[in-house]
């Protein structure tokens, strides 16, 4: 079982810990595009439109400025930096594994220690340009995934992080509610829970384990099958 998550916009910032070692975060093949990406986010943190930049609002500017010095942060687990919804929900541990996908690193193991930081998917940085096509260009040339991928892959991203297909039989989530209608903000809650009750499982039979949830229905194309929970009221 593979589980591809997105980052989260909350996060926690370490007060302590180890500063960041690119080298030692997972998938090494993507060491030097994380090396110019967190060089040019520092730059474009110190520039006065930084915020336009980062597609970002004022209540963030104390993150933004902190990034100014980016390899000096402390840094811990990604699953205790991201703490938003998903995360919540998911409640991962030391012995979970997942892979992350982010912006500034493109793909990380949730226990590779990282800082908090602001850097969406979404941004176009001045060298890098759009980082949605840097990294999946990154990911076409370093085909670093391909053999964590090895049972079912189940994909819980977001649009913006659907940067790369898994080989073989992957699933992707999508959660409605009775009437059919998408839920959005809730969407991400039920993700977490997804994946905790996949974790907890240990099976590759995801649409039973998805089933302890709610009502779930299935179509499948080609190898990618689409999963939709309706969650139990």
């Amino acid at each position: 079982m593979h589980i591809l998550l997105p980052p989260s916009e909350g996060k926690t910032a370490p007060l302590s810990g180890p500063t960041l070692d690119l080298e030692s975060l997972a998938y090494p093949e993507l060491t030097a595009p994380r090396q110019s990406v967190t060089k040019e986010l520092a730059a474009v943190s110190a520039r006065p439109d930084s915020l336009a930049l980062l597609k970002t609002g004022e209540r963030t500017r104390p993150e933004v400025e902190a990034q100014r010095n980016l390899g000096e942060l402390p840094c811990a687990p990604a699953y205790r930096v991201y703490t938003g919804v998903l995360y919540e929900a998911a409640r991962l541990g030391p012995d979970d594994s997942v892979s992350i996908f982010s912006g500034l690193f493109g793909v990380t193991a949730s226990t590779d220690s990282i800082p908090a930081y602001r850097c969406s998917m979404n941004v176009s940085l001045p060298q890098a340009g759009p980082l949605k096509t840097f990294w999946r260009r990154q990911l076409k040339d370093h085909p670093v995934l391909e053999a964590a991928s090895s049972g079912a892959t189940v994909d819980m991203r977001s649009g913006a992080y659907q940067i790369w297909n898994p080989p073989g039989v992957w699933w992707d989530v999508r959660v409605r509610d009775h009437t059919g209608k998408v839920i959005t903000h809730m969407a991400k809650h039920y993700r977490g829970l997804l994946t905790r009750a996949l974790l907890d499982a240990k099976s590759d039979e995801v649409a039973d384990v998805a089933r302890t949830l709610g009502d779930v229905s299935v179509e499948v194309k080609g190898n990618r099958h689409h999963l939709t929970l309706v969650p139990a009221v």
